[in-house]
C-alpha cells in the first residue's frame, strides 16, 4: 500500500506540477495542491497537513527563494525541494543556502524520490531533535526559574569567588547579582569577627572534599547591617575545576523570634504571678514555678489533673459554672478564686483566665495568670479601718476646736466668778460646781485632739524609763491595792522625742485599761526595751516602719479580747465596759498620740489570756533634756499695752475682761487685718501680741509674721484649742514663741502672758499649766 503524500506545488506550470505528481505516484499516492503567488501560498499554509514543498526556481509573479523565504519568515519547518528547468549551479548553491534541502533540474526527476524518502526521514530527525531541544529548553527555563524565583539563596563559587548568585542570594546581602558574580568572595559578605571560622570550617574543607556541610556564621549587608545566615554547601566540577555550590537563608528574624521566645519562656518561668496552661476540659498541661510555690503541689502532682485540685470549697458551683461559660465563649474572665494550698490552707488569687485560639479562630487551650493576693486583702482590710478611724478622728477634732472655744468662755468666768464670792457665799460653790464640770469637758476635748493628732505638741528628748518611774506611785494608787504593778525596765532603754504630758497619757490610759481588764486582781507589768523593726515585721504588720524603737509594754492577766473587739479597740466612744466606767477615749487617745509621734501599736490578746500593748516609739540619738522647774507666781508688773485678735468674740470679751482687770491696756478685734491696722498706729506703744492661731483670711502665725518685721522686739503668745497645720505651727513653737492651749483659766493666762513678757516662758512651764483654775 503507498503512502499517502501531501504535497504543495509552488509552479506557473500546471503541466510540470501534473508530471511531478505522476512521476511520485510510482512510490506514494501523493494530493497536491498547486500555487503560484505569495498570497495563495500563504492560504495554503494556513490549511495545513503537507508532507513537503516542492517550488519552481523562476515564475513571472513569484520565485523559489520567496517562497523559502516566506516559509521562513512564518516559521514553517519543511522538506523544501527546488526544481527548474534551467537551474545553474550558482542558483543552486545560492537555493542550498536560503535553507532549501535540495534542488533538481526537472528533465532529471530520477532522484525525486530518493530526495523525498531522505527528506521526509531527514524531517522527522529534525522533529524529533526540535521536540528534544524545546524539551530540554523548557527543562533549563523551569530551572532557570525555579532558581531565579527562589526564596532561598544560590550560589556556586570557584576559588571563593561567586561565579553564579541567584536574585535572592543578592538581595539577602543588598546586591544586584551581577554585583557578586566574578566581583565578589564570599568571605567579603562575611562578618569580620567570622570570616576565620568560615574559611577554616566551611570553605576550606569542602575544598579538600569533605562532605556536604551545614553551617551557621554573622554576615554583613551592603548597608552595614548584621545578618544571621544558615548556609548549606557541597563539592563539585564546573568545566572541569572543583567549585562549590550551596544555599543560604536569612534567618534573622528566625534567630529573635527564637530569642525572642527564649525571653517569653524565662519570663513565664520566672515570673512572680502563677501560670497555669489547661486543655479544654480543665486538665493542666503547664505551671511555672510560682505556681508550684504559692499553691505547694509538686509538678507531678499537677500535670494531667484537673484545676479543681485546688478548690477550697468555699465558692459555689454557680460561680465556676458562669467562669466557665465565659472562656468557653472566648471572652476573658477576671475575678478572685478562694482556693486551697496542699498543706490546707486557704489562700486568695486574683485571676485572668483567657483563650488560646489556633490560626483559624478555634479555641485549644486556656491559659490563667494569677497573683496571691492575700495579705493585700488583709491589708487593705486594714487600711480601712485605719481610714475610717482618720474619719472619726476628723470628726472629733472639728468638735473639740469649738468646744475649746466655749470651755475658755466658760471655764474663764467660771474663776473669775469664784475670785469675786465671798468664801462664804453658797453661789461660790455652785460656780465651782460649773467650773469642774468645764474641768472635765475640757479633759475630754483634749483627749480628743490627740485621737485626731490636732493637739499641738510640745516634744523634748525624753528618757523614757525615768517618765514611767516619774509617775510610778501614781499609778499604784490608780490601780488599788488588789493588783500588784511590776515594772521590768531595760537599763540601755533608748530616748524617744515626744510630749512628756503625752506620754504620761499613754502610760495611764493603758494602766488603766489594764486595771479594768484585771477585777479580780492580778499583776499589771510596765515594761521598756529596744528594738529594730526590719522589713519582714512591716511586711507582716502594716502601719509599721523599719527603724529603731523603744517599745513601751504594758502586760495584764485580765479577761482579753475577741478578734471582734481588737478591730474596734481604738474607735472613739467605743467599750466593753459597763455604763459609767469608761468614755470610750482612753485607747483612742494611746492610738491618736502614737501616730502623731510615728510610732506603731501591735496588740497581742485572746480571750481568757490577758492582753499586752507594745508602743512602738521611735528611737533618737539626741541627748535628754533637763526637766524645767514651774516658775513661782512672783508679781507680774502690768505697765504693758498688749494688742490681741481673736475671732472669737466671747474668747476675745474674756482676754479683754480678764487683761484689764490685772492692770493691762489692751487693744482688741476679732479681724487679724484690723489687727494690723492697730498696730500700725499703736506700734511704738504695743509690747506684746496675743492672737489665736486659726482664724478667717489670715492665720496667727502670718499676722506675727507681719508684726514682727516692723517690730522684731515684740513678744508673741499664740492661743489655740488645735491647728489645722500642726507640724507647721510645732516648727514655729520651736523658734522659742510661747502658747497657751484652750481652755484656759484666768490665772494660767495671767501668768503666760507674764512669762512671754519677761521672756522667761518655758514649754515645761506652759505644761504645768492646767486648763481649768490653779
Amino acid at each position: 500500500m503507498k503512502h499517502p503524500l501531501r504535497i504543495l506545488i509552488v509552479d506557473d506550470s500546471p503541466e510540470d506540477a501534473v508530471l511531478i505528481v505522476r512521476h511520485l505516484q510510482k512510490e506514494f499516492a501523493p494530493i497536491y495542491e498547486r500555487v503560484e503567488t505569495p498570497e495563495e501560498m500563504e492560504a495554503a499554509l494556513d490549511r495545513g497537513g503537507w508532507h513537503l514543498v516542492i517550488s519552481d526556481y523562476v515564475m513571472p509573479r513569484f520565485s523559489g527563494p520567496g517562497a523559502l523565504q516566506l516559509m521562513h519568515e512564518r516559521g514553517v519547518d519543511l522538506p523544501f525541494i527546488m526544481v527548474s528547468g534551467q537551474m545553474g549551479e550558482d542558483a543552486a548553491v545560492e537555493a542550498m543556502r536560503a535553507g532549501a534541502h535540495d534542488y533538481l533540474i526537472k528533465d532529471r526527476l530520477s532522484r525525486l524520490i530518493p530526495a523525498i524518502k531522505r527528506e521526509l526521514r531527514e524531517a522527522v530527525v529534525r522533529r524529533e531533535r526540535r521536540v528534544a531541544e524545546e524539551a530540554l529548553s523548557a527543562t533549563e527555563a523551569r530551572f532557570q526559574s525555579l532558581v531565579e524565583q527562589s526564596l532561598v539563596g544560590i550560589f556556586m563559587l570557584q576559588e571563593d569567588i561567586f561565579i553564579y548568585a541567584n536574585p535572592k542570594l543578592g538581595s539577602i546581602f543588598g546586591y544586584p547579582p551581577e554585583h557578586l558574580i566574578e566581583k565578589r568572595s564570599i568571605l567579603d559578605l562575611v562578618a569580620p569577627d567570622d570570616q576565620i571560622r568560615v574559611l577554616t570550617q566551611f570553605l576550606r574543607p569542602l575544598k579538600e572534599g569533605s562532605e556536604p556541610l551545614h553551617f551557621f556564621f554573622r554576615g554583613t549587608r551592603q548597608d552595614g547591617a548584621a545578618i544571621d545566615l544558615e548556609v548549606n554547601g557541597t563539592r563539585t566540577l564546573i568545566n572541569g575545576s572543583d567549585a562549590v555550590i550551596g544555599t543560604l537563608l536569612d534567618i534573622t528574624e528566625r534567630r529573635r523570634a527564637e530569642a525572642e521566645l527564649s525571653k517569653l519562656w524565662r519570663a513565664v518561668e520566672q515570673s512572680p504571678v502563677s501560670v497555669v496552661i489547661t486543655d479544654l476540659q480543665g486538665y493542666i498541661e503547664y505551671v511555672n514555678p510560682k505556681f508550684i510555690e504559692v499553691c505547694g503541689y509538686p509538678e507531678h502532682e499537677l500535670i494531667g489533673k484537673k484545676t479543681s485540685i485546688l478548690r477550697s470549697g468555699t465558692m459555689g458551683d454557680e460561680f465556676y459554672r458562669e467562669l466557665w461559660e465565659t472562656i468557653g465563649s472566648g471572652k476573658e474572665w477576671h475575678g478572685e478564686l478562694h482556693n486551697r494550698k496542699k498543706n490546707g490552707d486557704l489562700f486568695w488569687e486574683s485571676c485572668s483566665i483567657s483563650a488560646v485560639k489556633n490560626p483559624e479562630g478555634q479555641i485549644t487551650h486556656f491559659v490563667g495568670v494569677k497573683e496571691d493576693i492575700t495579705e493585700r486583702k488583709l491589708v487593705v482590710d486594714q487600711m480601712r479601718q485605719v481610714q475610717k478611724m482618720e474619719a472619726v478622728g476628723q470628726l472629733a477634732g472639728g468638735i473639740a476646736h469649738d468646744f475649746n472655744n466655749l470651755l475658755t468662755v466658760i471655764n474663764g468666768y467660771s474663776t473669775l466668778l469664784i475670785r469675786a464670792l465671798d468664801e462664804k457665799s453658797p453661789m461660790r460653790k455652785e460656780a465651782e460646781q460649773i467650773l469642774r464640770a468645764g474641768e472635765r469637758a475640757a479633759d475630754l476635748t483634749r483627749q480628743l485632739l490627740s485621737f485626731s493628732r490636732r493637739q499641738i505638741m510640745e516634744p523634748r528628748v525624753l528618757d523614757i524609763n525615768r517618765q514611767v518611774k516619774s509617775v510610778q506611785k501614781m499609778l499604784e494608787r490608780l490601780i488599788g491595792e488588789n493588783i500588784r504593778l511590776v515594772t521590768e525596765l531595760a537599763p540601755d532603754a533608748g530616748l524617744v522625742r515626744m510630749d512628756p504630758g503625752q506620754l504620761e497619757q499613754i502610760v495611764m490610759n493603758l494602766v488603766v485599761n489594764a486595771r479594768d481588764a484585771s477585777d479580780t486582781g492580778g499583776v499589771i507589768t510596765v515594761a521598756t526595751v529596744n528594738r529594730e523593726l526590719d522589713e519582714g515585721y512591716t511586711h507582716r504588720h502594716p502601719g509599721s516602719q523599719t527603724g529603731d524603737y523603744v517599745v513601751l509594754s504594758v502586760t495584764d492577766r485580765g479577761q482579753g479580747m475577741t478578734e471582734e473587739v481588737k478591730q474596734r479597740l481604738f474607735e472613739p466612744f467605743f467599750t466593753t465596759k459597763e455604763m459609767g466606767r469608761g468614755t470610750g477615749l482612753g485607747l483612742a487617745t494611746v492610738y491618736g498620740i502614737v501616730k502623731q509621734c510615728g510610732g506603731y501599736i501591735e496588740v497581742i490578746s485572746e480571750p481568757g489570756q490577758g492582753a499586752r500593748f507594745d508602743i512602738y516609739l521611735p528611737r533618737t540619738e539626741q541627748e535628754a533634756e533637763s526637766q524645767g522647774e514651774r516658775q513661782s507666781d512672783d508679781s507680774i508688773d502690768t505697765d504693758h499695752t498688749i494688742l490681741v485678735v481673736e475671732d472669737e468674740p466671747g474668747v476675745l470679751n474674756l482676754v479683754v475682761h480678764t487683761l484689764r482687770m490685772r492692770g493691762f491696756r489692751v487693744l482688741e478685734t476679732t479681724d487679724p487685718e484690723q489687727g494690723i491696722v492697730l498696730f500700725e498706729r499703736h506700734a511704738d506703744e504695743i509690747d506684746m501680741l496675743l492672737t489665736d492661731v486659726v482664724m478667717p483670711f489670715m492665720s496667727g502665725p502670718t499676722l506675727a509674721e507681719h508684726l514682727l518685721a516692723r517690730k522684731p522686739t515684740l513678744k508673741v503668745l499664740f492661743m489655740s484649742g488645735h491647728t489645722d497645720n500642726r507640724t507647721s505651727f510645732e516648727k514655729t513653737l520651736e523658734k522659742g514663741m510661747q502658747f497657751l492651749p484652750k481652755p484656759f483659766a484666768s490665772d494660767a493666762l495671767i501668768r503666760k502672758v507674764r512669762d512671754t513678757l519677761q521672756g522667761t516662758g518655758s514649754q515645761e512651764a506652759a505644761r504645768a499649766i492646767p486648763g481649768g483654775s490653779n
